[in-house]
Order: structure tokens, then sequence, then C-alpha cells
């Protein structure tokens, strides 16, 4: 489900000086389309300045939890997060998507696993619901949290971490890292960064022990942090990431994009004849500027809202973060990354 619900914002808790948990109210009818499994993000729009901005946001209740909330940490420069933060208040009425995102776990109470979280900064707020999620979920399964931050002060969900510490010490392990902040065991001094982890899984981890690894922080460090983790031991196919943007460097280009394309886009039923020139620099672009009402949020090639299926014609993608290699051979595209190759292409939306 790709369309957007009004909901109320019933609580805003201030979690550090510049991150909010906003809980929403869910209204009874609406439940099934806002159900989710650790580790899914929510889809923000609001207007903010005269404009319409979209965010995702992760999840960070558990599944057991019977409130929606996510965390909204500021930053520099970050339109929508500031607005969230300093702005929005308690009765403001929001538009939301449903739950997506491929990344996390469906939990089994019958599972018996070992889940290790990694998790920078924000990277927490989907760690949170699935480290909530399996012990109060999955009474057989351990979790282990390696968490970095630059000191105590600036770690969302230090409380909850802790009430949960106390809760289940037997099946919990947290290991905090501060990078400006002095820990009496050296070990744990310094960024969370690939280097660490291989300190790390020399001094007190065996990576291979784990069952499955969610990691979720600073695009710059994921794939370093793979290398990382697979020289320990760990089956890359435990290896699981969750990324917020896809970095701020230049957005790459397509060398074969075709100077002008007629286009055909299916979308609830409906069929639309449009036109991609060189103006616009996506699938996406081009049938919003000509009136399209398109699933679509982070426009970096991450969140993949905006998946479609090429039924015919070519395309290319300029970025891809999120999609699979079956997906792909099937057909699917992120719109606001793919360009038309060919003359003519049609695209679905509906499947």
């Amino acid at each position: 489900m790709t369309d957007f619900y009004s909901l109320t914002i019933n609580k805003l808790e201030r979690e550090t000086d510049n991150a909010v948990v906003m809980t929403f109210s869910v209204p009874e009818d609406l439940e099934d389309q806002f159900t989710f499994h650790p580790g899914q993000y929510l889809t923000l729009k609001a207007d903010v300045g005269g404009e319409e901005l979209r965010r995702c946001y992760s999840i960070c209740s558990s599944t057991n939890e019977s409130q929606l909330k996510v965390g909204i940490k500021a930053i520099p420069d970050g339109r929508f997060s500031n607005y969230a933060n300093n702005e929005l208040k308690v009765g403001d009425i929001i538009d939301v998507m449903p739950p997506q995102g491929k990344f996390g776990f469906v939990t089994e109470p019958q599972s018996s696993k070992h889940y290790l979280g990694i998790a920078v900064g924000s990277g927490i707020t989907p760690i949170i619901s699935m480290l909530k999620s399996v012990l109060e979920g999955e009474p057989n399964s351990q979790f282990t949290l390696l968490y970095g931050n630059k000191n105590l002060n600036s770690t969302m969900f230090r409380e909850q971490l802790a009430d949960f510490k106390n809760r289940y010490p037997e099946r919990l392990q947290i290991v905090y890292l501060f990078s400006r902040e002095s820990n009496e065991a050296e070990l744990l001094n310094g960024r969370l960064d690939p280097e660490k982890l291989r300190q790390l899984g020399q001094s007190l981890f065996d990576w291979n022990q784990f069952d499955a690894c969610y990691m979720c922080g600073p695009e710059e460090m994921l794939e370093a942090s793979y290398i990382a983790l697979s020289e320990g031991g760990m089956d890359e196919r435990k290896f699981h990431v969750e990324r917020f943007n896809s970095g701020t460097g230049p957005r790459p280009t397509v060398e074969n994009k075709a100077a002008f394309s007629r286009v055909k886009l299916k979308r609830d039923g409906r069929v639309m004849d449009l036109e991609m020139t060189a103006q616009d620099d996506s699938l996406l672009d081009a049938a919003l500027r000509q009136g399209a009402d398109l699933p679509y949020a982070c426009k970096g090639g991450v969140c993949a809202t905006c998946i479609c299926k090429v039924k015919s014609g070519e395309v290319e993608m300029a970025v891809n973060y999120s999609l699979e290699q079956d997906q792909i051979d099937k057909g699917y595209v992120l719109s606001c990354q793919a360009v038309p190759t060919s003359d003519e292409v049609s695209i679905d939306f509906d499947v």
C-alpha cells in the first residue's frame, strides 16, 4: 500500500538534545494497514515552508507495543528533521504512508537465534525495534548490540536499553562505544568503524557465532564493515544493511540515456502517456512534472518506495541501494533512478 493516511501525533518525547520520538494515533480501521515487522520504516509527508517534503523514518516500537513510534534526529540542513524537532506538536496531523521496507524480519516465538545489531547514531532506530521485539517475542533468542555514539548524552534510547538490560540480563548484551568520551576499557574508545570491528572480533566476539547481523549507520562505513566481519568469519548471507541515505556525492549519470522517450505508465489501473526529455533526471521526475500521482520518498535509490516494473523498452538505473538482483532480473527498477535508454518505455506501478 503506497497511499498516505492522516494520523494524529499523540505524543512527542525529547530523546536527546537533537532527537525526538514521535508517537501516532492509529485509528482502529487502519490497524491492519499499519501492521509492521521490526526494521520497517514510515514515510512522512508535510508542507514545510510552502514545499511538500517526504522523508523516511524507521519505526522504533516493538511489535508488542500498541503505539506506533518513529525516532527523528535533527541533522544539519535537514529541513524535515528540524521541522519535526522544533515545530511539530502534540495534536498536529501529518500524512503517513503504511510501513514499508525489507530490512529486518518477522519474529517467531519458537526461534532460538543469536542476533547481532550494529548501530551508529540514529541508526539505532530500526535496530531497537528488532531488539525489543526479539526479547519480548522470542524467549529462546539472544541479542547483542554494538552501539556507537559521540558521547553518552547523544545516545538515543539509553534509558530504554538500560531497562531491557535489567529485564533480560542473560539474553541481552550491549557494548557502547564513544568517539568523544573516554571509557576505562581502551577497546571501547573510538569510532565504531571497520577497524574497531576487527579489534572486537579479535578480543570479544567470534562473528560466526551469530545467526544474523543487522547494521544501520553512515553510508561510508557499511561496505567496509561487511568486509571486516567477513574477514572475521561471518557468512555474507547473515549480513543485512539499512541505509538512511545514499550519501552526499554527485548523482551518477547514465551514459546511454535517450534524448527523448515516450513513456506509457500504469498506476492504480489508469494508463498515462508521458514524455521524458533532457530536463528530467528520472522517470519519476518526468511523471511528477506531468501530473502523475506516484509513490516516492527518498529519491536517493534507498527506500524502494518508488519501485515499478518495466514491461517493455530499456532503462538503466543511476544507483541502486535497495533492489536485489532477482528483482532486477524480473524487470523491477527504482523509478527515481531509472532513465530510458530506448525511445519507448512501458512501466507498471501496480505489479
